[in-house]
């Protein structure tokens, strides 16, 4: 019965550790698959003079396989969330999104976005778009 005490007490101990890591390796996995994605496009529109066309979430866009390389671009995103590519839908020109079904909390978006952009996710560059469920990192 100690033993199984001592156990639980190390693993309460651990536990909080253990996800504050896992949270700041995908934060990192996120920030740089996002930075690959926003070379990638940029990439493609310098050398076809245009940014490629619209794609649903989670689909790569035409002619981006090789530019996205390194990002799984049509499977869920280190943070669970789906990419998705916006190009001339009003708010931007072009636009790097993330989508997620499950809720992510605020203060996490804002600690990527203080270590990509400003920190202040109505401002900058990268932006959320709906509350807790979209996130915008515009390019142009």
């Amino acid at each position: 019965m100690i033993v199984v005490a001592i156990l639980a007490d190390l693993v309460l101990i651990a536990l909080p550790g253990f996800l504050r890591a896992r949270d700041t390796a995908q934060n990192a996995r996120f920030s740089s698959d996002l930075r690959t994605a926003t070379a990638g496009f940029e990439m493609y529109a310098a050398e076809h003079t245009r940014y490629p066309a619209e794609a649903a979430a989670g689909v790569m866009p035409p002619g981006m396989e090789q530019y996205l390389r390194g990002v799984q671009w049509t499977q869920r995103n280190s943070l669970g969330a789906v990419w998705d590519w916006d190009f001339e839908q009003g708010y931007a020109t072009a636009v790097v999104c993330t989508e997620s079904p499950i809720d992510l909390k605020p203060a996490r978006m804002t600690e990527i976005d203080e270590k990509i952009d400003n920190g202040v996710l109505a401002t900058g560059a990268f932006r959320e778009r709906t509350p807790n469920r979209r996130w915008a990192f515009i390019i142009e």
